[in-house]
């Protein structure tokens, strides 16, 4: 009986398509080993990617949910997979490697070991240069093409480690938070640290990069970065001197979301969901959730947030008001920061093992700055400049 279930849900999304299914509700989900914390990839070929608990990473058809490969690891994987441009895989493992797989196949094309713990996710800077901390608190760039180490930074970069994923801004500005309690700026191709900005509590969330613009030292943006002192930080790129903070009920884990008009979209562990003026700081508004937030919000062309929570519950919101239109309820805590496809398919994982595809109302992610996790669909932690210097609103304004 579940087969012929599967095949009759699986002949309906591909004859009908997924206006089948209503708003809110699975497309699919696929099942793995363990606890989802690692947030989903998407390929241009519509293939998802996405790491478990299981120690595996796992290739899935975006449209169907059917397995595609899955490439087994020494230990869990809480990274997110990035997609660089020639095809190639990139993600971390807790057993302390880094690997690059072929996205068609799963076939590993090489690894590399660092001292410590991977829990980060890598970014691809230009060139086809992989960033990526460990707990052993260097940072590696790697040649994606070889694995093999172009620089890494000087001694240890945190002392405590590094959780946090790289950001890249567009002018080859590199942005990493660490478990010393601070954010450092460095220059991508070289490693040369610029600045550094101290906070009173450890950094594990990935910095997240609003709007840039030429100024007399060159370029000069804002970077938006979480702390576990309970604040949420807004960072000048060049100087590194603070623009403002914004205080909250509790640690700040996950990254932000930044969107048209340069606002901020944010988590905490108070359970609520927050949305800044990212010039100002000041409260646009605030949401509710039963549980802690780990999960970085993902914005929807149409306006629409999607966030997860520790209360088993992914939430859609609207963006402009904070007001919930639907949410879904799962088996366990969802960590996982939701994607956004093309064809507006939330895609995010839970700690009940499974992969969920909803449909969503949007008509793909927003034209933002930084619209959702690592940034674009692949993952990459790279600042799109096309994205810059435009005015954007929502589709209907």
């Amino acid at each position: 009986m579940p087969s012929l279930l599967l095949s009759l849900s699986t002949f309906l999304l591909l004859v009908l398509g997924v206006s089948a299914v209503e708003v809110g509700e699975p497309v699919w989900t696929f099942e793995t080993g363990a606890a989802i914390r690692s947030s989903p990839g998407l390929g241009w070929d519509g293939t998802l990617y996405i790491g478990s608990e299981d120690k595996k990473v796992y290739a899935i058809d975006g449209k169907t949910g059917e397995k595609k490969w899955d490439f087994l690891t020494g230990d869990k994987v809480l990274s997110s997979p990035a997609l660089g441009a020639d095809g190639t895989l990139y993600f971390g493992s807790l057993d302390k490697k880094v690997y690059a797989l072929d996205s068609r196949t799963g076939k590993k094309k090489w690894e590399f070991e660092t001292g410590g713990k991977v829990y980060t996710s890598p970014a691809i800077g230009k060139g086809n240069l992989v960033l990526i901390g460990s707990a052993d608190g260097l940072l590696y760039a790697l040649d994606g093409k070889t694995g093999v180490v172009r620089w890494q930074s000087e001694g240890k970069l945190s002392a405590g480690g590094i959780n946090s994923s790289v950001a890249i801004a567009f002018d080859d500005t590199l942005f990493v938070g660490g478990m010393d309690k601070k954010t450092y700026a460095l220059n991508a191709r070289t490693g040369k640290k610029k600045w550094e900005f101290p906070t009173k509590g450890r950094i594990g969330g990935s910095p997240s990069i609003g709007s840039y613009s030429a100024s007399s030292g060159g370029f000069s943006g804002t970077v938006y970065f979480g702390s576990s002192d309970d604040k949420l930080y807004a960072i000048d790129s060049q100087s590194g001197a603070k623009k403002w903070e914004f205080k909250t009920g509790g640690n700040v884990e996950g990254s932000c979301a930044v969107g048209p008009g340069n606002t901020v979209y944010f988590g905490s562990g108070d359970k609520k969901v927050y949305a800044l003026n990212g010039q100002t700081g000041l409260k646009l508004w605030e949401f509710q959730t039963g549980a802690n937030i780990y999960s970085t919000p993902a914005l929807g062309s149409d306006g629409v947030l999607y966030v997860g929570s520790d209360d088993f519950t992914l939430y859609a919101l609207d963006a402009k008001k904070g007001e919930k239109k639907w949410s879904l309820k799962t088996g366990g805590k969802v960590d996982s920061s939701p994607l956004v496809g093309l064809d507006g398919t939330v895609y995010f994982g839970s700690w009940d093992g499974k992969v969920y595809a909803l449909r969503g109302s949007s008509k793909g992610p927003a034209k933002g700055l930084w619209p959702q996790f690592r940034n674009g669909s692949s993952r990459t932690g790279l600042m799109d400049a096309s994205n810059n210097q435009r005015l954007y609103q929502f589709v209907g304004d």
